[in-house]
């Protein structure tokens, strides 16, 4: 990913933090020399200080022999993102851009065709989701589980590098004008996420 210097976020922490809150990812490989992505809910977590990203494929979904034996895969994390006219920065020649926030991470995969991993899987993506309809997927008749078991595969992917890219304008500060302010605070969804990512890393306050 193509990152200059300013925008470049390496904390471990906050990237960890962007891949649990933003956790519908892309994982792409190369099938044959053939780019091929997935989109799909991951869960990405720290065991023994490393970062490793869990989740499921359709076993329909022939992507998953990819990593079949032990393979390379990028997962690309979309945080919020927004249009940014060139009228929020004082006068001057400026043209329109788009700010965002994402996290790549690579590593070596491993598929788990067993049902304990497929089972684990499953929960800890519904303790972060649904953690309330938990007692209903234990109620599921074995037989009915059973199928949905095997109709997926489970994969960790143990993290080996991660880049995060954070363009919030903080190239720009000092042209920045009062109004980007309240055009992010008082926009849509993904701007107010953007609002509180620029307050919170001191790019901008709230009260200014």
């Amino acid at each position: 990913m193509y990152i200059p210097r300013h925008f470049e976020q390496s904390d471990p922490a906050i990237l960890l933090e962007v891949m649990q809150r933003y956790n519908f990812a892309t994982l792409i490989s190369a099938i044959d020399g053939v780019p091929t992505a997935s989109h799909v809910p991951v869960l990405a977590r720290k065991r023994a200080g490393v970062i490793h990203i869990e989740g499921h494929l359709a076993k329909a979904n022939s992507h998953w022999r990819a990593f079949e034996p032990e393979a390379p895969a990028l997962i690309i994390f979309h945080g919020p993102h927004t249009y940014i006219s060139p009228t929020l920065y004082a006068p001057g020649p400026h043209v329109p851009t788009w700010n965002y926030i994402a996290v790549h991470a690579s590593g070596s995969v491993q598929v788990d065709h067993s049902d304990a991993a497929k089972r684990s899987t499953l929960e800890a993506l519904i303790a972060h989701h649904e953690p309330s309809y938990h007692t209903q997927f234990d109620q599921i008749p074995p037989n009915l589980r059973d199928g949905m078991f095997n109709a997926i595969v489970a994969f960790d992917i143990t993290v080996s590098r991660l880049e995060g890219k954070f363009k919030l304008g903080q190239h720009r500060l000092g042209q920045n004008r009062p109004e980007m302010q309240t055009s992010h605070a008082n926009g849509d969804e993904q701007q107010r996420d953007i609002a509180r990512w620029m307050e919170r890393l001191g790019y901008w306050s709230a009260n200014d």
